[in-house]
Parts: C-alpha cells; structure tokens; sequence
C-alpha cells in the first residue's frame, strides 16, 4: 500500500485532477487505519466524478467505520441512486446499512450481490446475518448453508448456523465439527466459533460436562492469547465510583427528556424489555447505540484508542455536561426517528449511568436484573464480538463471576446516588408475570398501557442482538434457571459469588 501511495502522489504532481488517484489514495489512507484521512481523499475524488458509484461507496464504508451515521448513508443512498451493477459494490453498501442495524435497507443490495455472485462466501454469510435479524429463520439458514458449502472452512458460519435454532437439521454434524477443530494452524477465533458450535450440540444431547469442557479449552487459549486479565475492569470500576459523588454537578435542563436507556449484564434480558417497550406506539428503539459513550470519547479529547479508560473519565467529567447531551440528542435525531421516546438499548451503558444523568437530567433508565448464576452462564456459552474489548472478561468463568459482582456493586452504587431515577425489572419476575410486570415498567416510562406491548413477537422489528431467534416468541421461562444444568461446573463462580455475598 505504500508503494500504491507514493505512485499515486507521483501522478496528482503531474495531473492533480485525477481522481482515481484520489480514490486509490483513500484506499491506501484507509489500509493504514487513517480513516479520517481516507474520507478527505475519496472526497478529492468526487469533487471530479460525483456520481461514480465506486467512490460514493467507499465513502460510504470510511464514514461508517467512523461511525458517521448521516454521512454514511448520505453517500449510500447517492450509491444506490445510480443502480450499481457490481456485486462487491452492492454487498459493500448491503454492509454499510447492516454496520447501523439498517436491516431493512441492507437486505436488497446483499440480495442482489449474491443473485450475481453466488459463489462468494462471504457475501452469503452478509445476506445471512441480515436475514436472520429481519427475522427471515429459514432465508439465513440457506444462506449459510451456502456459505459453508463454498468455504468449508468457513468456522464463523458454521458457528452463527449452530446460533440459528435448537433443532439438529439447523446444525451441521458434531463429527464434521471436530474435524475442523482438529485443522493445523487453527486461530483461536476459529477455535472459538466452532467449540461454541460444538457445545450447542453437546447441550442437545444432555452432555453439559463435555459442552462446558470444549468452550473452556478454547477461551483460556483466548484470553491468553489478548491478556486480559480482570484487574484492568477492576480499575475501570473503581475509578467510577470515585469520580462521581452525591454532590456531582449535573446540568439543570430538559435534556433527556426524549431517551429511554435500558442497561444491564449482557444477557440479562435487555432485548426483551425493548421488543416489549418499542412494541408501544409510542416508542422506537435506535437499537444498540454507541453513540453515548462516543461522545463521552470525543469530548474527553484523549488521546488513548480506548473509548472508556480513567483518563476519558477523568477528562470527560471537566467537559460541560450540556454540552454531552446536546451532542448525545443530535446524534440521536440524525437517526431520523421520531417518536416520544427513542430507546438506546446497550447494556454497557450501565459504566456510563452516571455521565448519563449528569448530561441527561430527564432520561428514563431501565436496569434488568437477572439471577448471577444464569447471567454468568449466559454471558460464558455466549460469543461476543472480538472488536470490543468490552467482551473480554467472558474468555474465563472466573473472570466473569467477578465482573458480575463489579457489575452489581457498582449498580448498587449508581443506585445510592440516583435512587427511582433508576427502574429495575427483574427477569425472573419478568418472565413468571409479565403482565403485572410489563405494565410497572409502561408506568415508570410514563406511557399508557397498551396489550401491543406483550405482543412484541408479532411485529417484523429488527433484531440485531443475540437474542434476535429467541425474541421472535412470546415470553418463556426456559431460560430460568439453567444454571442448574451446569452447577458442577459452575461451582468456581458460585463459590466467588458467596465470597462476595451475592448470592
């Protein structure tokens, strides 16, 4: 790519209106990560070529890894005005919609990219992903299926067919599964999407020990592998605690008063309680919006690659809070809803409650509480995005059982400052009366009640979350309780959890 850049450069001296210079530069400035730098040069481009159809995408795609929502789409929608042929260019744009939980825009470009490139892996399994979120079981299925059959050692696909549902066709076979594993060379990220496929199968089968044994095998080599170790959150925690006191100055205005957080552990039931609430006619989800911690990012003006470390907290706290909540707002506006109330449902907003009152006086907070022991199991069979280093707690139960019990001590603390600011439903409660439970939950918003919200299951709502199979069914108890199937295994975690006095 330098070489690429320097010829480039050697051309726009001689011809400074060349615009696939311009174009190839960008994609030089956007190989090497500066992805700022990329948008300036494809917009170069442009500047002589406004309507070709490659440079509009390619902007589109640097805008959306900066996660530049109205400038991403922006230049999406100018894309798809010029009726791309190509199929990469179509399955780029199918992506771009896809990276901001535009399912319902994504599907017709990811379609068509696979219509005129069928053998392309990668392509099936993009059309796959959004078909499953738009809820479309049987299309991802196919298409991941397709997927694998291309590319055999395609583990991530093996691993989201393995996500798609409970029944033994929707899965490839457990010895086909081994034998992967058993490939030379074998990353540990493929490591992980096929034992996770693995122990889905072995949990059909009853065989908790041997499902537990094969996912802690490859998520020790994982977090070896990144090194993570829980001391790193600990600080993270502690340092939240000690910047923000009953005598921290928040912001005397109305901002907030359109947002509607719903925080909590991962796997706590957060998705239920955002079907049940935007099933209201008077809410909509914005989905698992990152827009709150980036703007706790941008006006923290560090340095670091982190978005949330204790110097951002630190610095961030020197900023004005208004200021946080006017961006925050515009931010959410520019997502084009407009409803009373707009939900941002990402659990890891619960590190941010206390930013979040301080900008946002009037904001509704909803915590889901959810027994330890089945968030902590929850959170261990589940495999989250690698990107986030969020995430990297749950390569190790042991591990995960201490960011729990941060996680409550810390929402014990949120709660001692804020008191009823902060709703807490509780899942268990949630799932064994969900009417009587729903509707305190309707009430704390300050909506009325409506049946449409116990009928979440009907609606064709985007799902973009784990949960984005199980949501698709009226409320069940299944999932209570299923700690219990693994209670020998699990006696490392309860044993922290009564150290800690959590359970």
């Amino acid at each position: 790519m330098r070489a690429l850049h320097h010829y480039c450069r050697q051309i726009l001296q001689v011809e400074p209106e060349y615009s696939d210079a311009w174009f190839l530069v960008s994609i030089a400035a956007a190989a090497a990560g500066q992805m700022h730098k990329a948008v300036q040069m494809v917009e170069h481009a442009l500047e002589g070529h406004p309507n070709n159809a490659e440079y509009l995408t390619q902007k589109a795609r640097y805008c959306a890894q900066l996660n530049l929502y109205p400038a991403a789409m922006q230049a999406a929608e100018a894309a798809i005005a010029l009726t791309p042929q190509s199929a990469l260019i179509l399955d780029t744009l199918g992506v771009v919609y896809a990276k901001f939980d535009e399912h319902e825009k994504a599907i017709k470009p990811l379609r068509l990219a696979t219509s005129k490139t069928p053998d392309n892996a990668q392509f099936q399994f993009n059309l796959a992903s959004t078909e499953q979120f738009l809820g479309n079981v049987s299309s991802a299925r196919e298409a991941y299926k397709k997927a694998i059959a291309l590319q055999p050692h395609f583990a991530r696909a093996r691993w989201a067919l393995s996500e798609l549902g409970k029944n033994d066709e929707d899965v490839v076979s457990s010895e086909e599964l081994k034998l992967q594993l058993q490939r030379p060379g074998l990353n540990t990220e493929d490591q992980l999407y096929l034992s996770h496929a693995l122990a889905r199968d072995y949990e059909r089968e009853g065989d908790y020990t041997k499902a537990f044994e094969c996912l802690d095998e490859a998520k020790r080599r994982h977090r070896k592998k990144i090194g993570y170790s829980f001391e790193q959150d600990a600080e993270l925690f502690n340092t939240l605690k000690s910047a923000f006191r009953a005598d921290s100055q928040g912001c005397a205005t109305d901002l907030g008063e359109e947002s509607l957080f719903i925080v909590g552990m991962p796997r706590s039931g957060t998705t239920l309680v955002e079907r049940i609430l935007a099933s209201h006619s008077q809410a909509e989800s914005l989905g698992e919006l990152h827009e709150f911690p980036l703007a706790i990012k941008r006006h923290s003006k560090t340095a670091s690659s982190r978005t949330l470390d204790p110097q951002v907290i630190t610095e961030a706290l020197k900023a004005a809070p208004e200021i946080i909540g006017q961006d925050y707002e515009t931010h959410c506006r520019a997502r084009g809803k407009h409803a009373r109330y707009l939900i941002d449902k990402l659990p890891m907003n619960f590190l941010y409650l206390g930013f979040i009152l301080r900008s946002l006086p009037k904001a509704k907070i909803v915590v889901l509480d959810r027994h330890p022991l089945d968030v902590c199991l929850s959170n261990y069979r589940q495999l989250f995005s690698f990107n986030f280093r969020y995430y990297h707690y749950h390569y190790s139960l042991e591990d995960t059982a201490r960011y729990i019990c941060a996680y409550r001590d810390l929402m014990d603390y949120w709660k001692t400052l804020f008191g009823d600011r902060i709703h807490t439903v509780n899942y268990e409660k949630l799932t064994e009366n969900s009417q009587q439970e729903a509707r305190d939950l309707v009430d704390y918003v300050g909506l009325p009640w409506e049946e449409g919200c116990l009928e979440f299951y009907r609606t064709d709502a985007v799902v973009s979350t784990a949960s984005s199979v199980q949501v698709r069914q009226p409320i069940y108890r299944d999932a209570v309780q299923r700690w219990k199937k693994y209670e020998r295994e699990l006696t490392p975690a309860i044993e922290i959890f009564h150290e800690a006095g959590v359970i």
